[in-house]
């Protein structure tokens, strides 16, 4: 490694520091730490998160639509809920018979919805596709959330997995800069073999 590339990674340590203690790294410094074509790939990066951002805000017709259905479901099962707690039990099981219709008629909508359009299934925080051993409850919690929701059922899986904040961007394009400065001369040569290796062998 040479004196330049000792003097770059300690200045990438620095920033990297910084940026984990929560502080500000600015673009000037990013830029001037990682050099032009890995500011490109952070700045590409960013984008990329920027453009999710973008999707998640703009709902598909079959999102709200399965959202609307979701709600209706929830709040027949809380009727029954509580319709059981205050000792109606005639008006609960019925409740509960209604609010089970819902919820199968909810799973059916879904997999119609997702068998249409399999890109769907990114909205949601678990798993769409069930069958008989897999089933998901009828009830409220085991409902798949659309990736959006402020549920505290959302798992959190789907599209808004691949969610990373400014910060988070910038501490892994400077993690990566610091990883491909810290390989020798003959790590990236046989890096850049096994690359033409695999690219000649796709011609």
């Amino acid at each position: 490694m040479s004196v330049d590339d000792d003097a770059r990674v300690a200045r990438l340590r620095r920033l990297l520091a910084s940026l984990k203690n929560k502080q500000h790294a600015s673009n000037r410094e990013m830029r001037k730490a990682l050099g032009d074509d890995a500011y490109a790939d952070f700045e590409g990066a960013w984008q990329t998160q920027k453009d999710l951002r973008a999707q998640l805000k703009d709902k598909p017709d079959a999102i709200r639509e399965y959202e609307t259905l979701l709600k209706a479901a929830i709040f027949a099962y809380s009727k029954a809920d509580a319709a059981s707690t205050s000792g109606r039990n005639n008006a609960a099981r019925a409740g509960m018979q209604a609010a089970d219709t819902a919820f199968e008629k909810l799973y059916e909508r879904l997999g119609e919805l997702v068998d249409a359009d399999s890109s769907l299934a990114g909205w949601f925080d678990r798993e769409v596709r069930w069958d008989a051993t897999n089933a998901p409850p009828l009830c409220p919690e085991g409902a798949p959330k659309v990736v959006t929701s402020n549920s505290l059922d959302n798992r959190g899986g789907g599209l808004a997995a691949g969610l990373r904040d400014k910060r988070d961007v910038k501490i892994a394009a400077i993690e990566h800069k610091l990883d491909e400065l810290g390989r020798s001369d003959d790590d990236n040569a046989a890096i850049a073999a096994r690359l033409a290796k695999a690219l000649g062998r796709r011609i």
